[in-house]
């Protein structure tokens, strides 16, 4: 029960606490100490509402983990030899299904649903077998060019 108070308490302190090194220490206590920089750019061309939404789907929420957090987790455990293809698949794959998820729930064709199942079969394939990595990821993209067709 303290635990969650003090998860809640922290996540407050993130929402509205200026960009500080405690904001960064407390969002590392949250993360298991893992602090992790975020490095895309937000397209030029969204409105201010579809930049917001980038933003989320790429750095994450309370309800959920970002696209850089979740390629992050991928990367570390690909293969080595790997590393560097599956890093620009997975920036180009996020920039894609980002630009989609953000556009307005009326006319957007990726849904958090797929964002969900795609993202569990990504974490599956790292944990079970990280070296059809690169299957997965091309897979979920031709999955995502088939939904925006």
């Amino acid at each position: 029960m303290r635990i969650v108070i003090l998860e809640m308490a922290l996540c407050v302190l993130l929402l509205f606490s200026p960009a500080s090194s405690f904001a960064n220490e407390a969002q590392a206590a949250l993360t298991g100490g893992r602090m992790s920089e975020h490095r895309y750019e937000i397209p030029a061309q969204l409105n201010p509402e579809e930049r917001r939404w980038f933003k989320v789907f790429q750095e994450g929420n309370f309800l959920s983990d970002g696209w850089q957090d979740i390629a992050t987790d991928i990367l570390a455990k690909t293969p080595p030899e790997q590393r560097l293809e599956q890093k620009k698949a997975l920036e180009h794959l996020g920039y894609k299904i980002g630009l989609e998820w953000c556009r307005p729930n009326a006319v957007r064709k990726v849904d958090s649903s797929m964002l969900q199942e795609w993202g569990d079969i990504l974490r599956k394939t790292a944990r079970n077998n990280p070296k059809l990595l690169a299957k997965a990821i091309a897979y979920i993209d031709q999955e995502v060019d088939a939904v925006l067709d």
